[in-house]
């Protein structure tokens, strides 16, 4: 069960790194440059996502 918990963390942050990413370069390309865009992106994905992953596997670890 513990190694399902951090698997389950691990892919969460990593899919919020690359969604992050994608949207920040597809929203700010133009007005930021695409590098720039990809890392405040990226930065804003594991920000608002870690937070999301972490509750999410809480509440499926207390049903």
């Amino acid at each position: 069960m513990i190694v399902t918990l951090i698997l389950g963390l691990i892919a969460g942050l990593l899919a919020s790194i690359v969604g992050g990413a994608l949207s920040g370069l597809r929203i700010g390309k133009d007005a930021l440059g695409a590098e720039l865009a990809v890392y405040m992106g990226g930065l804003y994905g594991i920000l608002t996502g870690s937070l999301a992953v972490v509750v999410t596997l809480i509440i499926l670890l207390l049903t």
